[in-house]
């Protein structure tokens, strides 16, 4: 893992979501930071999928810090679904 805390996140290219700066220093905080941004976005395709539920997610990376999705769990139904692939790109 590097010593880098701020990436720069591209969401793959059938999610209509801009790239986001953000920093990683607090994790928490900056998965918090992308979900608010995206979800927003996220919200109008995935209804037109038939699934806005989806739009309850939150966004996790890898351990490497190189790739993230979005995750929706429904515990009551024991079910998940992961979609909108990202790529993060260290900044300086």
């Amino acid at each position: 893992m590097t010593d880098q805390t701020t990436y720069r996140i591209e969401f793959g290219p059938a999610w209509p979501v801009p790239p986001i700066t953000v920093d990683f220093a607090d994790r928490t905080a900056a998965h918090r930071q992308v979900a608010e941004h995206a979800i927003p976005h996220l919200t109008p395709k995935l209804a037109e999928m038939g699934r806005p539920e989806l739009a309850d997610c939150f966004f996790q990376t890898d351990l490497q810090m190189t790739a993230g999705q979005f995750i929706w769990v429904s515990l009551a139904d024991l079910k998940a679904a992961k979609f909108c692939p990202a790529r993060l790109t260290p900044t300086p």
